[in-house]
């Protein structure tokens, strides 16, 4: 179902948004290819290759040489198709000869013509109603199936009601699996081709209460696992600020000056921290550092995102109130934390959150690095002049 559901997200954004903002129709034809959509998607004249339409109203009446897919709401195929036949809507009605494969799902699925479908039958529904001779095998998923056509090889129901019209044969296994039991006429099939498996209708309030309970049974160990993790954190940011006070200080500067710089070194020195891995493995000796490499790689991360999170949540909250002292930083820490996992749980967008937040705690680590580094250079400049030796000494 890959190559269909592709097919159709190409179509839809080629034409997608023209069609939606216009209720005219609009046309491509490329290498062959036919391309429509609009609320009105029509083809009528010959297509050389394949056929795209996606639409409220589709409509093919051109024959196909090569493959159809069609989305929309009414579903219409009035014309033979060469080749796979793809479409999905509410309602989809096939009139036309299929050359190879028929897929079709929606509400109501007909497929009515005396033109068979050469290929195998792959349809789904809430009523369907297979009334055109298929070549190859048919697997249908239905509420309520009426076949009445020739399959000419296995076939396959799972649904709740099977009818059986005058015209229907299945010269291969027959497969079905309801609730209740269907009856077969023999004129369909012979009895040693009839396979029958019994659907359990589910008990829904008691799969509800297990379903239930698993999430619940799985929510307890996943909480408690996130509030120790989330205590480690607090406990070892109440460590740093109340051992650390000049570095804390200096972190604060540096979140506060040039943010978009911090979050630029920071890819950097995150970048260069998981780097080290693949560099030492590629080394025999340093094989035996990769796991020491690891652990401080992860202690880096957490470290960053603490930093990440507090120096965020002091900018924010110096804004309302004044930060003076390592209590409220505590408050402003455990806070910051708590609001950076609800963040990160947002889908999409959370990991994102997560990875600025990070980024940014090694961006301003960085930062005071550097400045230290640089500072110890000035305070103690290295000695360029060289002592000459005399001969003999």
């Amino acid at each position: 179902m890959m190559k269909p559901l592709h097919s159709l997200l190409v179509a839809g954004l080629l034409f997608g948004s023209y069609s939606l903002a216009q209720a005219d129709e609009a046309k491509l034809t490329f290498g062959g290819d036919q391309f429509t959509a609009g609320q009105v998607a029509t083809i009528a004249e010959p297509v050389q290759r394949d056929a795209f339409v996606v639409g409220n109203d589709v409509t093919l009446s051109g024959p196909v040489l090569g493959d159809a897919h069609l989305a929309g709401y009414d579903v219409d195929v009035n014309a033979d198709v060469s080749g796979d036949v793809y479409a999905a809507g509410f309602s989809v009605s096939i009139n036309g000869a299929v050359g190879s494969d028929l897929t079709a799902a929606a509400n109501t699925v007909t497929v009515l013509t005396t033109a068979p479908v050469s290929g195998n039958a792959r349809l789904a529904g809430a009523t369907v109603v297979l009334g055109a001779p298929v070549g190859g095998s048919a697997l249908i998923s239905a509420q309520s199936l009426t076949l009445d056509a020739v399959v000419s090889g296995d076939f396959s129901f799972y649904g709740e009601t099977l009818t059986f019209g005058p015209g229907a044969r299945v010269d291969g296994i027959l497969d079905i699996r309801a609730p209740k039991e269907i009856t077969v006429p023999a004129s369909v099939a012979s009895a040693d081709r009839v396979r029958f498996e019994l659907l359990d209708s589910p008990d829904y309030v008691s799969e509800a209460g297990k379903t239930a309970g698993s999430v619940v049974g799985r929510f307890w160990p996943v909480f408690w696992t996130l509030a120790a993790w989330w205590l480690v954190l607090v406990l070892v940011g109440a460590g740093l600020i109340a051992l650390l006070p000049k570095t804390v200080s200096a972190l604060q500067v540096a979140a506060e000056n040039r943010p978009f710089r911090n979050l630029g070194l920071g890819i950097l020195a995150f970048a260069a921290i998981l780097g080290l891995v693949p560099v030492l493995a590629m080394t025999i000796v340093g094989i035996l550092l990769v796991p020491l490499v690891i652990v401080f790689a992860i202690v880096a991360c957490s470290l960053a995102y603490l930093g990440g999170a507090f120096l965020i949540g002091l900018r924010i909250a110096s804004a309302f109130v004044t930060v003076d002292t390592n209590l409220k930083r505590l408050g402003v820490l455990a806070v910051a934390l708590i609001a950076s996992a609800l963040v990160g749980m947002i889908p999409f967008v959370g990991w994102l959150v997560t990875l600025m937040i990070l980024f940014f705690g090694f961006g301003a680590a960085t930062v005071v690095t550097i400045g230290r580094w640089s500072a110890r250079e000035a305070a103690h400049p290295g000695n360029t002049s060289a002592t000459v030796l005399a001969p003999g000494e």
